[in-house]
């Protein structure tokens, strides 16, 4: 893909940057129309890290070009007070205090100590016997 104002051919990781960037810019878009300010902040970060990714190989002038101007700087402002209006009329509610949880009684309390096997001298200790319960 060679983009008109381009003098070099993009690669193909180089195009998919391209194209990630411009979904990401039409997610951002879709949800100001549709005012899903909650998730606009999300969008907004995305936007701008895979700006920053096409930046690197075509430059700020030719990455403003790709969407006839637009860039995620230039709606930071916008979606600051988007969200924080939409902060204010749509208060988190109070978190629920959870409940702890009933402790059951530990098994190795209720059990009987067992007998320690007498080493009377010769050699290794015998293995423990096994109780069945």
């Amino acid at each position: 893909m060679t983009l008109f104002y381009l003098q070099k051919e993009l690669t193909l990781p180089q195009e998919a940057s391209v194209d990630i960037y411009k979904g990401s810019q039409k997610a951002y878009n879709n949800a100001l129309r549709h005012k899903e300010y909650q998730i606009l902040a999300d969008l907004w970060k995305n936007c701008m890290s895979s700006y920053l990714t096409v930046r690197k190989f075509l430059g700020h002038p030719n990455t403003c070009k790709l969407l006839n101007g637009w860039h995620p700087l230039m709606e930071k402002k916008n979606m600051m007070l988007l969200t924080a209006e939409w902060r204010e009329n749509n208060p988190t509610p109070p978190k629920q205090v959870p409940r702890p949880a009933p402790v059951a009684s530990n098994s190795n309390y209720n059990m009987k100590k067992q007998p320690q096997a007498q080493n009377n001298g010769k050699g290794k200790a015998p293995a423990p016997k096994h109780y069945s319960q």
